[in-house]
């Protein structure tokens, strides 16, 4: 799992480590209760007193250091805890306001001012760590002793950085710039300045962030790294910010749109390993609208990751609850996809490895499908997907012709064993392609398995079930082969029957898993069918609670007919076959379909059975439970409890189930059949193209770039690489001998070709249609079947497994609608938060203009008591 040291600031719930701050997500400070010190009492009338000597100049430290919170919680504080919280810091700034009040002379305050607490902390340090303190007090520090501004505690923080990391406002932070314009380039022990910090707050006014950046940003923090080699743009992709804050990072520094740190990643990489917080999607389509922002969809850190590798890594193990959250993830996705990265041998591994739920995003995606295209009509995949199909049809044909003659011999008469020779050259051919075809099949496992290990994904080799398809088909085909070439019927007993039996259950076996390897591979090939089979799944898993109801039902009525007609004179009669002799045997209890049978619920077993058929519509005789009363009022619960009732449900069911799985999910299904096949041809043709020409997965060999600074070149197309795009040529595919050829075949037939043309062209061209029509043709598509489709051209290709979209689903109509209401949900919620700012402000105007009046107030007693004092002295 990457930590901060892989990947950078992160923070999200299953990677560890992230920016050393305190983030107190709106709250002013943590706690329910006010603490009760040393420093402190509670008085009758409710008011706290200082408990110190009030000359005592640490006095001012103490109320800082109380008004910081000790433990931070682990969860978010609730709305009342917040209201406690910030009662306690109203409370904190006023007693500050008193001590100033008191104490207002500059040598008293400045001897305060020096003092240094824990972590070498000044009062200043403490004051700026409070979210949002008052400019007044700040001032009131500032004025006292300016020189402050240029302290460093035991972080190397300035005042600077605490308020930046903890948040102010901009009249605060002018305050504390204008004392010391140096500190806006200053860094601290770890070489991050306080531009760093203030970036990642994406929960502050947007206009207000946008103005303390640019006044962070003027000479020159905006191009300085920390220890890792981050710039502030890097944090704020990582934190997710306001595209405002990030354009006028990119003012002050363009060239950090595409910058790396030292492990190589660029802001887009740190954006999209963090898709899950709420401003990642502004982030991601502000580097998307950005020119140069926009190549670094296809850099790669120094691990060859892509962003997307990255967003991949993120999400391993992580099942976010939030719909927010997902929502976010999946918009960064389509965001990052719509810009149509290059398809990269890594690339389709990288969305295999995402979440099922994110996966069916990725591939729905249109930059996906046509990717797939592409890679399908290209020569290798097609071969490789025609020889799947030639092989796996030739297994079952060759494997059920030997294991025929096989039997045969065992059964056969002693002159058909005789000439066992004969028969096993009749079948050798057949038996030597299983050899074949196995061998093929292992030759693709292991060219699969050197691919994905050259791609550092070998743990997917194990973790697809197609694998240990594939390997159990391998592994009894040459089991069997072996078995059939090496057997010498002469040896085997004429009453073995042991042997047969076990050899007739399993070829059963392998021929049924034949035929589920062909579902497989019909998967990747036909929509329709992996519609179907699609639908076959989501049906069986919709009817487990269905069917559980069911056992419960038949096992109920199994039994209950079954103590009916326990020990019974029917149960005791002879056997039917026998009942033909007695005729009052043959009145009562004959049932036409159970001849040679005893009575069909004399036995648990075969009641069991019996209610199952009946549930299937085998009622049988329905003069079966004429003479018991008891069993007529059961058969007349069964048939409307099970036959009609049940079996209505099960059709409106399976019905449902189906068309959702049709309309809804019929695109995902098959594009991600497409996507496992498609990735794992394209693996093996890496690998192959890796030791011809001694590729390098982290090399710009491939066609793509390795950092954000290099350009990604243009592959270079051939004849295979040549797709339908949209219903056109792609234009950056080269004309092939094999297209032109194809395609000046078929303007033959072009409608418009006789327009212009005199008889004697007419019969000359219609010559030539003939020629082709029955002879170029037919040879064509026969040489490029014979050869797996490497000598088809690349229109065959095209049409037969390229996959064109047609008419606008059902799933596509919700999807904008769910869009259109998420856009006026995410409207609404930029409302809400807006109103809640402007709230939370003028509650802080408020109680700022209450503590200036109440500042006055104490001001006029004071000049009152004065003004007493004075009039009582002239008066003595």
């Amino acid at each position: 799992m990457p930590s901060y040291d892989d990947v950078g600031p992160i923070y999200n719930p299953h990677v560890s480590g992230a920016i050393a701050r305190e983030e107190l997500d709106g709250a002013h400070v943590e706690g329910d209760v006010i603490p009760t010190t040393p420093l402190m009492r509670e008085t009758s009338s409710g008011y706290y007193q200082f408990n110190v000597e009030p000359g005592d100049p640490s006095v001012l430290l103490s109320i800082l250091e109380e008004a910081i919170p000790k433990n931070t919680q682990q969860n978010a504080p609730r709305s009342f805890e917040k209201e406690q919280q910030r009662d306690l810091l109203d409370l904190s700034y006023e007693k500050i306001r008193r001590w100033l009040w008191s104490h207002n002379t500059l040598e008293s305050r400045q001897t305060a001012v020096y003092i240094r607490g824990q972590n070498d902390s000044t009062p200043l340090h403490l004051l700026c760590k409070l979210h949002n303190p008052p400019a007044d007090i700040v001032q009131a520090l500032v004025e006292a002793a300016p020189e402050i501004c240029g302290w460093t505690d035991a972080q190397g923080w300035l005042p600077l950085h605490h308020a930046c990391n903890h948040g102010v406002s901009s009249d605060v932070l002018t305050l504390l710039i204008q004392a010391f314009p140096e500190g806006k380039l200053q860094t601290d022990h770890q070489n991050r300045t306080a531009l760093h910090f203030y970036v990642t707050r994406n929960t502050d006014n947007v206009v207000t962030m946008a103005l303390n950046t640019e006044m962070l940003s003027n000479g020159g923090a905006a191009a300085i790294r920390d220890g890792g080699g981050m710039l502030p743009i890097h944090y704020a992709s990582a934190y997710g910010t306001h595209s405002a804050v990030l354009e006028v990072l990119v003012k002050a520094y363009p060239e950090s749109v595409t910058a790396v740190e030292n492990h190589g990643r660029t802001p887009m990489h740190l954006a999209m390993v963090n898709a899950h917080r709420d401003a990642s999607p502004g982030v991601i389509q502000f580097l998307l609208n950005h020119p140069a922002g926009k190549q670094t969809i296809n850099s790669r850190d120094k691990d060859g990751h892509l962003p997307l590798h990255l967003m991949a890594l993120g999400l391993k193990g992580y099942k976010p609850d939030d719909r927010d959250k997902k929502s976010h993830v999946s918009d960064c996705l389509e965001m990052y996809l719509a810009a149509e990265p290059v398809a990269t041998a890594d690339f389709l591994t990288a969305i295999q490895d995402l979440p099922d739920w994110l996966q069916d995003t990725a591939v729905v995606s249109k930059h996906v499908r046509n990717i797939l295209n592409d890679k399908i009509v290209q020569r290798f995949p097609t071969s490789i997907l025609m020889l799947d199909g030639m092989f796996l049809f030739s297994l079952i044909v060759c494997f059920a012709i030997t294991t025929q003659t096989h039997i045969d011999l065992r059964l056969g008469t002693d002159e058909y064993i005789a000439q066992e020779e004969i028969h096993r050259d009749d079948v050798s051919g057949a038996l030597m392609f299983l050899y074949v075809g196995a061998g093929y099949f292992v030759m693709r496992e292991l060219m699969q398995m050197g691919s994905l290990m050259g791609l550092n994904s070998f743990a997917k080799y194990f973790g697809d079930p197609s694998t240990w398809l594939d390997m159990t088909v391998i592994v009894l085909v040459l089991y069997y082969a072996i078995t059939m070439s090496v057997t010498d019927y002469n040896e085997i007993a004429p009453d073995d029957d042991d042997y047969l039996n076990e050899f007739r259950t399993g070829v059963a076996v392998t021929q049924g898993i034949l035929w589920a390897a062909i579902i497989v591979f019909l998967k990747s090939t036909l929509v329709d069918f992996a519609v179907f089979v699609g639908g076959l799944f989501n049906v069986a898993q919709r009817l487990v609670a269905f069917l559980i109801a069911v056992s419960t039902i038949l096992l109920a009525f199994a039994q209950m007919f079954y103590f009916v007609y326990l020990d019974t004179d029917i149960c005791e009669a002879p056997t039917l076959s026998l009942a033909f002799e007695h005729e009052r045997y043959q009145a009562e209890y004959f049932d036409p379909d159970l001849v040679g049978c005893t009575f069909p619920h004399c036995e648990f077993g075969d009641s069991l059975l019996k209610v199952y058929t009946m549930m299937m519509g085998e009622i049988g005789n329905e003069t079966r439970y004429s003479t018991n009363l008891t069993a007529q009022i059961l058969f007349v619960g069964f048939a409307f409890l099970v036959v009609i009732l049940l079996s209505n449900v099960l059709i409106a069911i399976v019905t449902d189930s189906y068309e959702i799985i049709q309309n809804d999910r019929a695109a995902i299904v098959f594009w991600s059949n497409r996507l496992d096949f498609v990735a794992e041809t394209d693996a093996i043709a890496y690998a192959i193209q890796r030791r011809l020409k001694r590729v390098d997965v982290k090399d710009t060999a491939n066609g793509y770039a390795n950092n954000a600074t290099e350009e990604p070149r243009e592959q270079q197309g051939t004849d295979e690489d040549a797709f339908v795009r949209n219903g056109e040529l792609s234009p950056k595919k080269e004309i092939s001998y094999f297209h032109d050829g194809w395609h000046q075949i078929m303007m033959l037939f072009d409608e418009n070709l006789f327009d212009d043309v005199d008889w004697f062209e007419t019969c000359v061209y219609n010559v030539f249609r003939f020629f082709c029509i029955f002879i170029i043709i037919p040879l064509w598509l026969t040489a490029g079947l014979v050869t797996a489709g490497w000598l088809w051209p690349p229109q065959v290709r095209e049409y037969l497994f390229a996959q064109r979209d047609t008419v606008i689903s059902r799933s596509e109509l919700e999807r904008n609608k769910l869009e259109k209401l998420k856009n006026i949900q995410v409207d609404l919620k930029s409302m809400k938060q807006e109103i809640t700012k402007e709230m939370a402000n003028d509650r802080i105007d408020m109680a700022r203009m209450k503590a200036e009046v109440e500042t006055i107030q104490n001001e006029v007693l004071v000049e009152l008591m004065q003004l007493r004092e004075l009039m009582g002295s002239l008066i003595m």
